[in-house]
Parts: C-alpha cells; sequence; structure tokens
C-alpha cells in the first residue's frame, strides 16, 4: 500500500509541475507573439514609405491625363514604425539631389509632411506644377525619409520615393480599351471625358463604355470617309 501510494504521489507532482511548466512556456510563447512594436523600446519611432508593390518605389504624375488642371497634389503613404503618441510629429524628408531634376517651388513644392496625433499612418503631401518644360522632357523628384528629432533612420530599402512628372499621355492603370496608343487615349478623353482610373470599372461599366467607344468610332470613320482614325504608328485603331 504504501509503494502504491508513493507512485501515486510522484504521477502527482509530475502533473503538477508538467502543467506549471506547460502554463510558463504558453506564456513566454504569447508574449513572443505580442505586436512588433514589442521588439523596440518605449520612445522608438521610425517611418517607412508605403509601396504599392514590391520594389514599385515611384509614380508618374501625367498632366495630359488631367488637362483642367496647372497644379495639383499627389499624396505618398508612410507608416509608422512604434509606437503613436497624442501629439503631431514632423517628418524628417530630404530630396535626393543626385536624382531630382525637378526644381523646388517651380516643379513642385512639399505641402504637408507630418504625422497626426495617434495616427500608425500618413502622407506626404506633394503639390505638383505643370510647366511648359514638362512638353519637351519628363521631370523626376525624390525623397527620402530620414532622422530628425522625432524618427530615427527609415529602414534601407523602403526610404525613398519618386515621382515622375510628364505631360504625356502614357498607359493607365487597367487600360480596358485593347492595344494601347496615346491618339487611342485622347480619343477615349475625347468621347468619355475619362482619362484614368479605369481600374475601377465593374464589368459592366467596361462592357458599356466599350459599346460607347465602338459607337464613336463608327461615327467618326463615317465623317471621314477613306482616312479611318489611326494612331501615331499609323495602325487603324479599333476597340
Amino acid at each position: 500500500r504504501e509503494i502504491k501510494c508513493e507512485k501515486v504521489m510522484k504521477k502527482y507532482f509530475i502533473y503538477k509541475y508538467g502543467l506549471l511548466l506547460s502554463v510558463l512556456i504558453a506564456l513566454g510563447c504569447s508574449s513572443c507573439q505580442k505586436d512588433d512594436y514589442v521588439q523596440y523600446d518605449a520612445g522608438y519611432a521610425s517611418l517607412r514609405f508605403i509601396y504599392e508593390a514590391d520594389g514599385n518605389d515611384s509614380i508618374v504624375y501625367s498632366f495630359a491625363l488631367h488637362p483642367d488642371k496647372e497644379e495639383d497634389i499627389v499624396e505618398i503613404p508612410f507608416k509608422l514604425i512604434g509606437l503613436p503618441i497624442g501629439e503631431i510629429r514632423q517628418v524628417g524628408l530630404e530630396i535626393v539631389k543626385e536624382e531630382t531634376t525637378a526644381r523646388e517651388n517651380e516643379h513642385f513644392k512639399i505641402e504637408s509632411s507630418e504625422l497626426a496625433a495617434d495616427s500608425l499612418r500618413g502622407t506626404l503631401k506633394i503639390k505638383v506644377i505643370k510647366t511648359p518644360e514638362l512638353e519637351e522632357h519628363n521631370l523626376t523628384v525624390a525623397f527620402r525619409l530620414c532622422e530628425n528629432e522625432n524618427f530615427k533612420a527609415a529602414p534601407i530599402n523602403e526610404n525613398t520615393f519618386s515621382i515622375v512628372l510628364t505631360n504625356h499621355l502614357s498607359e493607365p492603370t487597367g487600360w480596358p480599351f485593347g492595344d494601347y496608343s496615346r491618339i487611342k487615349h485622347q480619343f477615349v478623353i475625347q468621347v468619355l471625358g475619362i482619362a484614368t482610373d479605369y481600374d475601377k470599372w465593374s464589368t459592366s461599366e467596361v462592357i458599356h463604355y466599350t459599346s460607347v467607344m465602338i459607337d464613336a468610332l463608327y461615327e467618326y470613320n463615317k465623317a471621314h470617309p477613306g482616312e479611318p482614325l489611326t494612331d501615331e504608328n499609323g495602325l487603324v485603331i479599333t476597340f
């Protein structure tokens, strides 16, 4: 009977300490799985640009897509690394001179570069300005997030962003009308008054607007017998 009791006690202690060990391990793992911010000191803060896709660290702004505008605001998103605080913080930002051909205050102007209070995300607001130079060639402005009194240096692979300014048409995201050409694009803008955001159209909208363009092209070619609408490469335009 004493031997049996001893075995029971051993099993009890093994179970008790085994359970305690499991709880400690679980608590340890739980602390490891908390928000990534725990890896930083309480006062640590940095920023990184948010890219739409890996390596896509630039955008093209074409005034040709916005013929009614002489200037516009381009928003560049960024994200906080660290903990938000209850005050506005100015972003450390510099122009990468060796990559920039645009001139500040003439072709672009930094309108806003701050992170709002209690925010994890923000946007740099850059005013872009249409000038005659854009008729001849494209201009680029490159920005870099840098260290200041509010933020540590940004990760090196997420600290730069560029805006390419042009006044020429280029194929926009989600172009739905088959082979792209600038003249075809101009014809679409002329008929629909829509130059961008084709990627936001639903399937039914694509079908509808394609039908509208087919009818418009038919009317144009009918009004110009023997001279169908052709693109910059001399190819007959179709929809």
